[in-house]
């Protein structure tokens, strides 16, 4: 399994909470950023535990990791809890430099994955305040990848204040693994709709999913790229490497995602 990756608004410039200059000042790269004061890094267990608030919909786990990976790659967003709601006021695909912290950060995320605003929380009471949207399943303490696995798409907050971040990528939730009213993708929608190089649409990108590409990369799109991912991912499972996505292919991925 590939390292999973968390995105978060870590600290500003200075290595302090509040002041510096707006804008990220230590980003050093647009793709997959780990050295900004909004960036990622690989998984840890917070010194003070983590809740798991899981999004319902799978698709809508999808699109938080990808908002969270444009917020962690755009140099205009920056730490500081002194203006903490700019990037509530300019968007995470903001031109202009703002600022923001790890909760409001998480907030905008959620509005734009899934249109709805929570509201305004920090991480003391972010865990209810995220549970009262209706969007997210019952909280869960994190114990290890292998009793409690997390999802890309995952908020994580720690037990008590502290910190909260998102999962960008390193393990993609399938979209038949959704909860309650959210649910709008049936498992037998997919795993016998054979897709191949050429092929469009919804079914490719779930499929695009069970590979583990995120962001800009789920496009719905079957190319040369995600046919190639395709012969790897087959030969990983002990399948005919052929890059055509048949009832066997699509029943090992269902299964592991």
């Amino acid at each position: 399994m590939a390292t999973i990756m968390i995105g978060s608004a870590r600290i500003d410039e200075r290595g302090k909470l509040s002041g510096g200059a707006v804008g990220d000042q230590k980003q050093t790269s647009r793709t997959n950023d780990t050295k900004g004061e909004v960036s990622m890094q690989p998984f840890y267990v917070h010194s003070k535990g983590w809740y798991i608030l899981r999004p319902k919909n799978a698709a809508l786990a999808a699109k938080m990791a990808e908002r969270m990976t444009a917020a962690c790659n755009n140099k205009n967003i920056g730490y500081d809890q002194g203006n903490r709601l700019g990037v509530i006021i300019y968007s995470i695909n903001t031109k202009t430099k703002t600022e923001c912290d790890c909760s409001s950060l998480t907030r905008q995320v959620v509005k734009e994955a899934s249109g709805k605003d929570p509201g305004n929380f920090t991480t003391a009471n972010a865990a209810a305040v995220l549970g009262a949207t209706g969007l997210f399943m019952s909280k869960i303490a994190y114990v290890s990848q292998a009793k409690t696995p997390i999802y890309n798409g995952d908020i994580l907050v720690t037990k008590t204040k502290g910190h909260i971040v998102v999962v960008v990528s390193g393990h993609p939730r399938s979209q038949t693994q959704n909860s309650g009213s959210g649910s709008s993708v049936a498992k037998g929608e997919y795993n016998m709709q054979t897709i191949r190089k050429g092929s469009k649409g919804k079914a490719v990108k779930i499929w695009q999913v069970i590979l583990g590409y995120t962001g800009s990369k789920i496009d719905g799109i079957f190319g040369s790229g995600t046919e190639a991912d395709t012969r790897t991912w087959q030969k990983a499972h002990g399948l005919t490497a052929d890059g055509i996505v048949g009832a066997k292919s699509w029943k090992a991925g269902l299964e592991s995602a």
